[in-house]
């Protein structure tokens, strides 16, 4: 009798101290980010903004393993990794999305934006962008926001690119196909190379040129090579803000929320740090002997209807529909 009340007497302390115990915190998340660029480059330092944000307003309950200079995954690897969740989120050129979701070669066409505000009329459609890059969420991604940059600038070693003829028999780095398309529409060759492997391909003469971001030409010293350069606004890069969806969906709604606030903070802040980056970049360059030639409107216009064949051959592979959806959407005042 005595053990049988010991027993009901420890059992009642048990359940005493077990209903007096706080519930268990929420365990921390972590995020892995790789990126294929390095982190002082424009995009880098708005990826580094985000960690920033994101361990402060959670308080360091949300924290980030950001990887950049292609440490974990690079291009079509780095895509993969975050479909099948070895990282959470990434912000990677879309021209490796376009694989698997075709529609997203839309913003690549030439002079698709030819100018910032095209651009936010656009990026503001969520309806749209989603119908963009639906076939990419249909596999497993979740895109958060796009983060802007600025334009590809093409630069070559022997020759100022100021009309269309300007580019014939140039062999000068794509980026993308529907990039590659507009090279080969002005009479120049696209050549497939990832931007860490050009600094040895200019010095072996493996190409004549590339289209890169000013602030690369510098980080990447290509102003070894690249003695000539054109500002034109044929193509303005930017980079889909993307999380693996079932990893998002996971999360609470709370920390979900959290996210997405510090990837919209980031995207926002970034706009005025690269047009001054690309500014700082640009006095390098010129510091380093390139030769910079801003476009005229005169001349815009005529890489514009140069270029212009290029949007018919994306209608053979994508419709008509899309095509006229997407420039009904860029004309919404």
């Amino acid at each position: 009798m005595n053990f049988s009340l010991k027993s009901l007497g420890a059992a009642l302390a048990l359940g005493m101290s077990i209903a007096a115990t706080p519930a268990v915190a929420q365990s921390n998340v972590t995020i892995r980010f790789p990126v294929e660029y390095a982190a002082n480059f424009s995009a880098g330092l708005a990826d580094q903004d985000f960690v920033k944000r994101i361990e402060e307003i959670s308080k360091g309950h949300i924290k980030v393993r950001f990887a950049p200079n292609g440490s974990m995954y690079k291009g079509n690897e780095l895509v993969q990794a975050m479909l099948r969740g070895d990282a959470e989120m990434t912000t990677l050129v879309p021209a490796y999305w376009t694989s698997i979701a075709p529609k997203v070669q839309l913003f690549d066409l030439p002079y698709a934006f030819p100018d910032y505000e095209t651009f936010d009329r656009v990026a503001s459609n969520k309806a749209f962008v989603s119908k963009v890059f639906g076939e990419a969420e249909a596999k497993g991604a979740k895109v958060l926001g796009l983060l802007v940059n600025c334009y590809i600038l093409p630069g070559t070693r022997s020759r100022q690119l100021v009309e269309p003829k300007d580019f014939s028999g140039l062999k000068l780095r794509g980026v993308g196909k529907v990039n590659s398309t507009t090279m080969k529409v002005l009479g120049a060759n696209a050549v497939s190379i990832n931007i860490t492997e050009m600094p040895a391909a200019l010095q072996q003469g493996l190409v004549d040129g590339m289209q890169t971001l000013m602030d690369a030409y510098v980080e990447y010293k290509f102003y070894d090579n690249i003695k000539y350069v054109t500002d034109a606004h044929y193509q303005l890069i930017y980079y889909p803000w993307t999380v693996n969806a079932k990893w998002f969906n996971g999360l609470s709604a709370a920390d979900q929320a959290l996210v997405q606030q510090a990837v919209d903070d980031a995207i926002l802040a970034n706009r005025q740090r690269v047009i001054k980056i690309a500014a700082d970049a640009t006095n390098v360059m010129k510091a380093k002997g390139v030769s910079i030639v801003k476009l005229s409107a005169q001349q815009e216009k005529a890489w514009q209807d140069a270029t212009a064949p290029v949007w018919k051959q994306l209608e053979a592979d994508l419709g008509k529909e899309i095509i006229d959806e997407f420039k009904a959407v860029r004309a919404v005042r």
